[in-house]
Formats: C-alpha cells, sequence, structure tokens
C-alpha cells in the first residue's frame, strides 16, 4: 500500500470513528410548595404569667417579667416566585380586662438555612390575627426546640386609666394560634 492510499485510508478511518449520533428526552422537574409550622420544646409547651401584688399599700400590681416560654416555632417553606411569609397569633379566650399579653419571638437561631423570617420584636396579642415573624421565603429553621425562634411572653396592665378599674381576681386560660400564612 502506497503512502497515499494509507493517508486516505487514515483519513476516511478517522472520520468514520469521530462520527456522533445524539439524542434527547424530556425531564421534569417538579419543586412541591411547602408550608410546614410546628412549636417544639424540651419539656412543656404550657407557659404561667403571674402578676405580683404589690408590696406596699397604695402601689400597683407588678406585672412587667418576661418569661421564656421555652417553647421554639419551627417552619419549613418553599414559596412561588415572589411570595413571602409570615407567621402570625391570635388569642383563643379573653385576656383578663386591663391587661394586655405580649409575645416576642427571637431572631432565628440554630441549624436552619434559607431566606429565614424577621422577628416583629415585642407584639401585643388579641383575639384577632398579628404578625409575629414576616418576611419568610423558601427556608427551613430546623427541627426541634433550640432551633427556630423562641418565644417569649409578658403580661402587662394596659395603660388607659380606666382598664385598672376593670381589673378582677382571676385565674385564666388561653390558647395562642400561630399560623403561617402567604404575606401577599
Amino acid at each position: 500500500m502506497d503512502a497515499i492510499s494509507c493517508f486516505i485510508f487514515l483519513v476516511l478511518f478517522s472520520l468514520a470513528a469521530s462520527a456522533q449520533e445524539s439524542i434527547s428526552h424530556h425531564l421534569g422537574i417538579d419543586i412541591p410548595e411547602v408550608a410546614l409550622l410546628a412549636l417544639q420544646s424540651e419539656n412543656t409547651t404550657d407557659v404561667n404569667l403571674s402578676v405580683l401584688p404589690p408590696n406596699t399599700a397604695g402601689q400597683q400590681i407588678e406585672t412587667n417579667k418576661e418569661e421564656q416560654s421555652g417553647i421554639w416555632i419551627n417552619y419549613s417553606s418553599v414559596v412561588r416566585k415572589n411570595q413571602k411569609r409570615k407567621v402570625t397569633a391570635t388569642v383563643v379566650g379573653e385576656i383578663p380586662e386591663g391587661m394586655v399579653l405580649k409575645v416576642m419571638a427571637s431572631e432565628s437561631r440554630g441549624e436552619g438555612k434559607g431566606k429565614l423570617g424577621e422577628s416583629l420584636s415585642w407584639v401585643a396579642l388579641r383575639n384577632g390575627s398579628v404578625d409575629v415573624i414576616s418576611d419568610i421565603g423558601s427556608c427551613y429553621t430546623g427541627r426541634g426546640a433550640q432551633n427556630g425562634h423562641l418565644l417569649t411572653y409578658k403580661i402587662e396592665l394596659d395603660d388607659d386609666a380606666d382598664q385598672y378599674a376593670k381589673l378582677k381576681q382571676s385565674e385564666t386560660s388561653l390558647q395562642i394560634l400561630y399560623t403561617l400564612t402567604d404575606d401577599n
């Protein structure tokens, strides 16, 4: 075989060897919308707030003691485009007249990732829903105590002078309902 024939054979062989064929198929990815909320505690989810009597005649009752509940708000969220979520709180039951019940969620702590929510500081609770945590995107807080937002409660006297006259000795039991909801 002469050199020219060998060269042509090698060129044709390399062209045949480098020929490729491509084929494709469709692949879909479905990411579900997620909105899950839980309250977690190392002990109990019960909170007891006490109002203290005055030490001296002529003084009002003492109420400004903050009570870290040991209760953590955990959530998982996957939102649609341009969507945000928030956590609201609603009192189920009647707050004693003359008193204001407040809650504060700490900034998120622990193992969470993503666009975690922002605490709105102290919020006065009532029978209608009030925002406690805002600006939640796609994220998760981590699971269990020491993850998410720690709740702290306090009870105060209503600043309205007429409200003190409405105070009555009582033992009141309330439920606080937390909801993860869309914020758009």
